[in-house]
């Protein structure tokens, strides 16, 4: 369809099941599946419970599905893109005015098993180069999925725009499309659907940033051991191995591989006339590199993309060890900032969070999901990087401490890192993930300015009478709490007249004491 965030499922219709919705909600907002992580299961109270509520908070928790109309809380702005299966809209949320797409599915293609294990996928995977999703609903007809508005088109539409890539912004489009491909691998999660349709961009009022977003996991599967066997993806980006019904995550670096080659020149390898041409092609693997559209292609570059085509999956390079190839580092360094005073900054920042109030820490975590701002993002990304040495996409306490040990002794390092991991560890999971990072080094003077508590506060009052009453935080943070009294416990940390519920200006006096953290 090639607009943007124009990504509806594109896979075998799915005989249709009327399900019943009460069955849907329950099945998708308490999966206890042993695939994915669970909606929930991450969420319990602390087990030495103490007057005050001790819980896990885990990004997961924040999307929920709703059986409530869509259109009671959002409006439709513009029809962004239309296939068989149904409809990308671009929509306002009606009490923030966040700008976010929605995809509507409709259900006669879909069954719920195979609409809810997207959203698990959705749910496992925490990367800024993958599509975020805040929230779902559903009705007779549509599945609703709310995602990021990704508003800078689709990489198939650059492509086709610019001819060809610059190798530095071919590099840097592929080192996050890489990463965010690592990021699922290391989660077992296969794309199997991977192409340049399926690769937006985040528009930014700087045209040489540049920051993509994976989307469509509609085929996404997980594995495990042995191998994958049903025939999947768009024909140009397939793996020969896919076609002979064994295969692995291999073959979405292939795929990864063939939208490099395309970045460089401006079409696929493997080209014909009809599926069983390119399909011809693509097994014998006759890989050629013409010398009239790649004489200004550095040699280093070829050689990779040969690396990622490599024929045999067994000697084909794993997205971790792509992301190790020197033509890509060297030519996506980025000398725009000071490493060493970013650096400093982080630590400090890991260093010195510490919030005593469970609301306080949770708002903070549903905030900084749901805003986008993306280059710092991205900065943020390449410091993450750097402490996370295996690109699993997590920060293991070792790897805390070696980074630490470069600017303390060991023994400081060590209980630094201790005293971090209590702190940032939200879920209490024993790693850093990337969300529970970003809470702590986003800049709070944008998340936390007037404006944008007042639309925080907003998300919370549902029935927009000024306060954030007990059930109010049950639908919006969706914590497992057993009784009423560790709900009371939890509001009387922000509730300073006793009212059993929290005004803007208590809200307000909560999310600013983090500003004031020295």
């Amino acid at each position: 369809m090639g607009a943007a965030n124009c990504f509806l499922c594109k896979k075998a219709e799915i005989a249709s099941s009327q399900v019943n919705i009460n069955n849907d909600l329950n099945n998708i907002n308490s999966q206890k599946s042993t695939t994915f992580v669970s909606s929930t299961q991450n969420f319990k109270v602390s087990s030495t419970q103490s007057k005050k509520t001790s819980l896990k908070i885990d990004k997961s928790n924040f999307i929920r599905m709703k059986s409530k109309s869509l259109f009671s809380e959002y409006e439709i702005q513009e029809k962004l893109g239309e296939g068989a299966y149904g409809c990308v809209y671009k929509v306002k949320q009606k009490t923030t005015s966040f700008l976010r797409a929605v995809k509507a599915i409709k259900r006669k293609h879909i069954d719920s098993v195979s609409f809810s294990n997207e959203i698990a996928v959705l749910k496992t995977v925490d990367h800024p180069n993958i599509i975020k999703l805040f929230e779902c609903y559903y009705d007779n007809n549509y599945y609703y999925m709310v995602e990021e508005y990704c508003s800078g088109g689709d990489l198939f539409d650059y492509i086709q725009k610019q001819k060809y890539f610059s190798e530095k912004k071919a590099a840097i489009i592929f080192k996050q499309l890489i990463s965010a491909i690592n990021h699922l691998h290391k989660k077992k999660i296969v794309h199997r659907d991977l192409k340049p349709e399926n690769i937006v961009f985040i528009k930014s009022n700087n045209k040489d940033d540049i920051f993509i977003k994976i989307i469509d996991f509609g085929t996404s599967v997980s594995f495990k051991n042995g191998h994958l066997t049903q025939e999947l993806g768009t024909i140009y980006y397939i793996a020969p191995e896919v076609f002979k019904s064994k295969y692995n995550e291999k073959a979405d670096v292939w795929s990864c591989g063939i939208i490099l080659y395309t970045m460089l020149c401006g079409h696929p390898p493997f080209m014909g006339s009809n599926e069983e041409k390119i399909k011809n092609k693509i097994l014998n693997c006759k890989l050629i590199f013409p010398s009239s559209e790649f004489k200004n292609v550095s040699h280093d570059a070829i050689n990779f993309i040969k690396q990622l085509l490599e024929f045999n999956p067994d000697k084909r390079l794993s997205a971790e060890k792509s992301l190790e190839n020197k033509w890509l580092n060297s030519t996506c360094n980025n000398k725009d900032y000071d490493e060493k005073i970013l650096k400093s900054d982080i630590i400090g920042n890991l260093s010195k969070f510490k919030s005593k109030v469970t609301l306080q820490k949770a708002t903070l975590a549903f905030l900084t999901n749901q805003i986008s701002i993306n280059q710092e993002i991205q900065k943020l990304k390449d410091e993450f990087d750097k402490i996370d040495e295996n690109k699993d996409g997590e920060i293991s306490k070792p790897e805390l401490i070696k980074c630490l040990e470069t600017m303390y002794p060991s023994v400081e390092a060590i209980k630094k890192a201790n005293e971090i991991f209590e702190e940032i560890d939200f879920n209490n999971d024993g790693s850093i993930s990337f969300s529970e990072f970003l809470t702590v080094n986003m800049k709070k003077e944008q998340i936390l300015n007037e404006d944008m508590l007042i639309k925080a506060f907003k998300l919370f009052d549902l029935d927009g009478n000024g306060y954030i009453t007990i059930n109010e935080l049950k639908e919006t943070m969706p914590f497992e709490i057993v009784s009423n009294q560790q709900w009371i416990d939890l509001v009387s940390e922000v509730d300073k007249d006793g009212d059993c519920q929290i005004s803007f200006e208590e809200f307000k006096e909560m999310m600013q004491k983090i500003s004031n953290m020295k």
